[in-house]
């Protein structure tokens, strides 16, 4: 999911039917408590999002066909919602954690979300999904084992590694909402989080004094699983680590082509899996380096995390410049020429879709074509508004699951447009209508002068083109 800066939350809901998690499978049981804490993770004391009173929140680590119970207790001051980013919902798309789909969480109350993380394996992650809270924390990671007897396409590595990074805010959710509302932009972060932690002081001029930053602690010569998400709110962040070779070895549930990166550019919502062998002489400490991309890198210098990977035989501190990232602020080329050099792994045992029972694309029978294209913010009832095809989406009064279970007549309409509308944007609780086992194609169109995420609640889509 995007966040950009200065919009409004845009969503579309895609309608199909559901039914409850398969009962012949092991059941999982999770319990957050949802509460504020104070932390000064840039160094300023700040209200953060915290569960169990942890910034960020525990890992959920599930194993696949795994019915996941989580019982959600909300001590915010605020509704809340928790969206499993990535989890396909298949035919529990009410237990999705959005605003369209599930009712708020109403403050000192709880709710059990319950659904199976049916035919999947990989690396995601969660957070809130109401009130721009995601820029105040409420995030964690969601790992999704392989069954026992299915192999993973690689040696099992000695150790598994969650990464969290993102841009951040010393204002709080509150402030940031205050000021999308008022129709104005973020500006630039005031920093970049690893683990909820800031940067490791490289530069006493950029770093300041007393700064708590993550530490990651490796034994020489063995191989980690590095899990990697983009848990941020609209920069996206190039990842890499001092020294050390990338292995790229799955995305967001899907195993890829194994191939090494000395970086990798990873967009807000996205998130990678990589095997790093710790093969260097541990002479010093080494930086790992989560620095923003696509702006101007003199004006950004301090927006960039930094943590410390520790072998057990090091001599030393980390010290000296950051390792390089690639320098194209204004050439896209890069970030494009590596996201297409990413070839998924059909060889590979394990979970995945498998469409009509064929990988012969040519074969399926696309049922619908939507052209989706973003735009600029646009004045609409005299607010700055993020659209969609010339639609600006407005939460349904009753989740649209719900409306449907109880016949709630106008509560959304049917008739999101196939191709971006002419004339003045529009307000509309306006829902693409899907076909049942149909195959749809979406056109993404950006005609937004900044980068732009999408992301497909609840499924998993083939890049075709």
């Amino acid at each position: 999911m995007a966040l950009c800066r200065g919009l409004s939350l845009l969503a579309i809901h895609i309608a199909l039917l559901a039914s409850l998690c398969s009962a012949a499978d092991l059941f999982v049981y999770f319990d957050f408590e949802v509460s504020y804490i104070t932390a000064s993770p840039l160094g300023v004391p700040q209200q953060v999002i915290a569960i169990n009173g942890k910034f960020p929140g525990p890992t959920i680590n599930v194993t696949t066909n795994n019915n996941v119970v989580v019982n959600v207790r909300n001590k915010l001051d605020e509704s809340l919602l928790i969206h499993w980013s990535g989890i396909q919902q298949r035919r529990s798309s009410w237990q999705d954690g959005l605003l369209g789909t599930n009712c708020p969480i109403p403050p000192k109350w709880n709710w059990t979300y319950q659904f199976q993380v049916k035919d999947q394996v990989g690396s995601f992650f969660y957070f809130p999904s109401l009130h721009f809270q995601r820029a105040s924390g409420g995030f964690g990671g969601f790992i999704i084992n392989n069954r026992a007897i299915i192999p993973i396409p690689f040696d099992t590595p000695d150790g598994d590694i969650t990464i969290l990074i993102g841009d951040w805010y010393t204002r709080n959710h509150t402030a940031l909402r205050k000021t999308l509302d008022a129709g104005k932009g973020l500006g630039m972060p005031d920093g970049v989080l690893i683990n909820g932690k800031g940067p490791y002081q490289y530069n006493t001029t950029l770093v300041p004094d007393g700064i708590d930053y993550e530490t990651i602690e490796v034994h020489p010569g063995k191989t980690y699983r590095i899990r990697v998400h983009n848990v941020g709110i609209s920069t996206s962040l190039n990842f890499r680590i001092q020294n050390h070779n990338l292995l790229l070895a799955e995305t967001e549930g899907s195993y890829t082509v194994q191939q090494n990166y000395t970086s990798l550019d990873i967009h807000v919502g996205q998130s990678y899996s990589f095997l790093v062998t710790m093969d260097q002489n541990a002479s010093t400490d080494y930086y790992i380096v989560a620095s923003a991309r696509f702006v101007n890198e003199s004006q950004w210098k301090r927006v960039t995390g930094v943590a410390i990977l520790h072998y057990t035989n090091s001599k030393g501190k980390a010290r000296g410049p950051l390792p390089e990232g690639p320098n194209d602020e204004f050439d896209k080329t890069f970030s494009m020429n590596q996201a297409r050099s990413i070839r998924w792994n059909v060889s590979a045992s394990g979970a995945r879709p498998n469409p009509q029972g064929s990988f012969r694309y040519g074969s399926i029978n696309v049922t619908e074509v939507y052209v989706l294209r973003n735009k600029p913010p646009e004045m609409i009832d005299g607010k700055r508004r993020a659209t969609l095809s010339g639609i600006s989406f407005v939460n349904p009064s009753t989740p649209i699951r719900l409306a449907d279970w109880f016949k709630v007549k106008g509560a959304y309409k049917l008739d999101f447009p196939t191709k971006p509308v002419t004339g003045p944007p529009r307000m509309e609780t306006s829902v693409i209508n899907g076909t049942y086992r149909g195959f749809m194609e979406v056109i993404l169109q950006n005609n937004d002068t900044k980068m732009h995420a999408y992301h497909m609640s609840g499924y998993a889509f083939f890049v075709v083109g």
